[in-house]
């Protein structure tokens, strides 16, 4: 039952993040424009509204699912010390990230209807940017990601467990870029490692199952 629910939910998780890459990515040319100012994005949020409102809802969600497909996969690996660590870290991980992605439900849109300040905007985007994808992913995600990995490696074929400790240190990399290093697509490279290990383990944990029967 664990490796069961544990797989949909893995499989899940790695193709959820591919609706608000493309819904977002159609509207705001996400995530290339995160790094774009206020005077450019504003405009944008106003013009795509309902594509942006609804792009970031599927974001949140599957954010915030980062912490129920760890705990199912710490379940395949059965209690540890590791697994408990890997579960506290991603339920950090969840709700920076949820902290992070709010300021594109509420704030920001906001501001830019009202045609405030593009310094205002570019403030409070680095400041949630820095909560959601540094802290929420790139630190305790990339944590709770390699524990549990760790945790899982007698349970997981080998090439599985180094995929996924090759995920986990993608996941670091955009704190390179506090250091002024523009990695470029490399980032969204990192991403998309992660949601593919996803998808591999759900699959591995579904035929797993299937032969258990």
């Amino acid at each position: 039952m664990n490796h069961r629910s544990a797989a949909v939910v893995a499989i899940i998780f790695g193709l959820l993040m591919f609706v608000p890459a493309i819904v977002l990515g159609a509207a705001i040319n996400w995530p290339a424009s995160l790094s774009e100012p206020g005077s450019v994005m504003m405009p944008l949020l106003v013009q795509n509204a309902a594509a942006v409102q609804a792009g970031y809802l599927v974001y949140l969600v599957y954010s915030l699912l980062f912490l129920p497909a760890i705990v199912l996969l710490g379940r395949v690996a059965g209690d540890s010390w590791l697994v408990r660590v890997a579960i506290a870290a991603a339920a950090v991980s969840a709700l920076a990230r949820a902290i992070g992605i709010v300021r594109w439900l509420t704030v920001l849109p906001e501001l830019a209807a009202a045609d405030g300040s593009p310094e205002l905007f570019d403030a409070i985007n680095s400041y949630g940017g820095a909560i959601g994808e540094l802290l929420g992913v790139s630190l305790f995600g990339a944590a709770a990601l390699a524990l549990v990995v760790i945790a899982l490696r007698d349970a997981l074929p080998r090439w599985v467990i180094t995929f996924g400790l090759v995920a986990a240190a993608g996941l670091v990399l955009p704190w390179i870029e506090v250091f002024g290093v523009d990695l470029g697509p490399i980032i969204s490279v990192s991403v998309a490692l992660l949601q593919f290990w996803f998808i591999a383990v759900g699959i591995v944990l579904a035929v797993k199952s299937r032969a258990a029967r």
